[in-house]
């Protein structure tokens, strides 16, 4: 592990006082000079190095974790609503997670190690922020270990069903064929954050993530027949949700809801509301029986599931006690979202993250196929979930290109809904496409591949 290189000490006092100033409720300033700013009330910092890359600044109220593997650019982060980030040589943003504002923190780096703070500039209303991307270091070039095999008829039909997305800056649920006709839509009040279909394919669970619930739709008669959570209250107790972001419908007709500010699984009963969960309500932890901001959740063969944890960048195969039987820790993944498993019983993850990856990480931590795309026009950005189609290819939304793609395992792009960086209204165009789900349905017409 590379000893971490701790930021100048005016970096930290400026970036405390900027914080201290805002949770306080001070007046922002619009220009911060060389003088040193003294927040009031504000403890003296406790720096610990974390690991390599982060530094932890200790509090009486907040922790602040600065992430510098993207130097000379620094990730903040304050507690549990509050996150900043920075990257691409772009100005540093602090997002309130539970308003939805915005505090921009404008300056230039230094050097290697440091980021001169100028200037605060605040807007309002910030759309969709319920994560937010943190590049992470450039991973090893050369997978570990054999990927799982290529399968021929990936290439011959690279879509061998029909794909739900969850098309949220266009408030609609779409169910995409092969070649790229709209099988099904929804309108939605509010933008959905995720979509899936239930046992049977009879029906869709749409996830709000904002407003805190959950709601399931007919295909049929696109009637809602069930929905959960009191719409636009987040609560912690049997009958309402927190920040909802993946859900699944198990056999015997219980829901699993991810919630990543309770920091639980809930598993609901149409009738009686939330009875039983997994992980502390509120209590955002690593230690045995909690969960740390749970992302994802993937029903397994086995009866048991499998849940990605944002906050602990780790994935675990549990049952719904909570008893875990095997985990794995993401390696240089700042935000993992969702975890599916692979046929060759691997895990599958999106990286969160601009630049975005798709990787796939066997039980021991090697990661084993990656698609990373590097060269500008083709990079992801911010991909959401990642899922392996029966024929091996890897569907994904790429969601900040507006756009969901199919890859084969030479990391060949076969199939593509969207634009690429244009979102878009008309047929053929996406816009911030959260979530996607797979259908396999035999279809007759010709696949369409992008050249």
């Amino acid at each position: 592990m590379k000893k971490a290189i701790l930021p100048s000490i005016t970096v930290v006092i400026a970036v405390l006082a900027l914080f201290a100033w805002w949770m306080g409720g001070a007046q922002f300033v619009a220009q911060l000079t060389g003088s040193a700013v003294t927040p009031t009330n504000t403890a003296s910092p406790r720096l610990t190095v974390v690991e390599g890359g982060i530094v932890q600044i200790g509090l009486d109220d907040y922790t602040l974790l600065l992430d510098q593997r993207a130097a000379p650019y620094y990730t903040v982060k304050l507690g549990e609503n509050v996150e900043m980030l920075g990257g691409d040589k772009k100005p540093l943003s602090l997002f309130d997670l539970r308003s939805g504002d915005v505090v921009r923190v404008e300056g230039q780096a230094t050097d290697g190690t440091t980021f001169l703070a100028m200037r605060l500039v605040r807007a309002q209303a910030v759309a969709r922020v319920i994560a937010t991307a943190t590049p992470s270091p450039v991973p090893r070039e050369t997978p570990t270990t054999t990927p799982t095999p290529l399968i021929s008829n990936g290439d011959r039909v690279p879509l061998p069903g029909h794909l739900l997305i969850a098309d949220s800056g266009n408030h609609r649920i779409i169910q995409v064929t092969p070649d790229k006709k709209i099988a099904w839509e929804l309108p939605t009040a509010q933008s959905p954050d995720d979509a899936f279909f239930t046992p049977g394919y009879k029906s869709v669970l749409t996830i709000h993530s904002r407003d805190h619930a959950i709601v399931e739709i007919d295909i049929a008669t696109r009637n809602i027949i069930w929905s959960f959570g009191e719409w636009g209250v987040a609560g912690s107790d049997n009958r309402h949700l927190n920040t909802p972001v993946d859900a699944a419908r198990l056999a015997d007709g219980r829901t699993l809801v991810a919630e990543i500010r309770n920091c639980r699984i809930a598993i609901i009963s149409k009738e009686k509301g939330i009875i039983g969960q997994v992980g502390k309500t509120g209590q955002c932890k690593t230690d045995k029986g909690h969960l740390s901001r749970p992302n994802g959740i993937a029903l397994l063969p086995n009866g048991r599931v499998l849940v990605a944890e944002a906050g602990a960048r780790r994935v675990g195969e549990m049952d719904l006690k909570g008893n875990v039987y095997r985990s794995l820790a993401f390696p240089n993944i700042a935000y993992p979202s969702d975890a599916q498993l692979t046929q060759q019983g691997n895990v599958l993850v999106a990286a969160y993250e601009k630049p975005g990856r798709i990787v796939e990480i066997n039980w021991s931590g090697d990661i084993v196929w990656e698609y990373f795309p590097k060269n500008p026009g083709e990079q992801l950005d911010r991909p959401s979930r990642a899922l392996e189609l029966p024929n091996g290819n890897i569907a994904f939304a790429d969601d900040y290109n507006h756009r969901v793609v199919v890859v084969n395992r030479a990391g060949k792009l076969m199939w593509q809904y969207g634009v690429t960086g244009v979102p878009g209204t008309a047929p053929g165009y996406l816009n911030v496409p959260m979530g996607i789900d797979f259908r396999a349905i035999a279809s007759s017409a010709a696949p369409t591949r992008v050249q």
